[in-house]
């Protein structure tokens, strides 16, 4: 059978087009009771496409709960999957996820790094940047790289250039990226400001 008429495929495309809050309280409920693995995955899945369809930080918050207690790696990641999708407010706490920054599990530390490409707080660009100076992986680097590229100011610029000096081409490449598009928002804030 084609994938484009399963039933699942279907459910699927509808749940990525939620955006109904209401939903948060019974998906919370839901959660409560310990469902499957699946079943948490399924939960996490709509609580994160409400959360980015709506911009709801109440999604990001309870998210960001769950990520302080889901013990598997793979639901561990999806979680954070979503929460880089949904804008977070300056105000919304980030410390969970700080904490996953430095995971010893590549999957969970990468999807941590990028769960904060939507953040507004300026302590995730120092968390970022603190993970910069202390990583050796390239292919974390260039996580760091891509997320900084997103919420990065001048202050991340001088980490960020010396990726520049790699061996690595991706290193490069996103460095160079994150670069160009930290110094263009600059520039469109101070031409709005003058």
């Amino acid at each position: 059978m084609n994938s484009e008429n399963s039933i699942s495929w279907h459910a699927h495309r509808e749940a990525e087009q939620l955006a109904d809050i209401s939903m948060i309280d019974e998906l919370k409920s839901f959660l409560v009771e310990k469902p499957s693995k699946e079943e948490r995955s399924a939960a996490y899945f709509i609580l994160g496409k409400i959360g980015t369809n709506s911009v709801s930080q109440r999604c990001a918050t309870a998210l960001i709960k769950y990520s302080t207690i889901e013990t598997d790696k793979y639901l561990l990641s999806n979680i954070l999957d979503r929460i880089a999708d949904i804008p977070l407010e300056a105000e919304v706490e980030l410390d969970p996820l700080f904490l996953l920054l430095n995971d010893k599990r590549w999957l969970v530390r990468r999807s941590a790094i990028q769960s904060l490409k939507g953040s507004e707080n300026s302590n995730a660009e120092t968390k970022l940047l603190d993970v910069l100076a202390a990583v050796t992986d390239p292919i974390d680097i260039v996580f760091c790289h891509s997320t900084l590229n997103r919420i990065g100011t001048r202050k991340s610029l001088p980490a960020i250039k010396q990726g520049l000096t790699s061996r690595k081409r991706d290193v490069k490449m996103s460095a160079q990226s994150a670069i160009e598009a930290i110094e263009t928002r600059e520039d469109q804030f101070v031409s709005r400001v003058h």
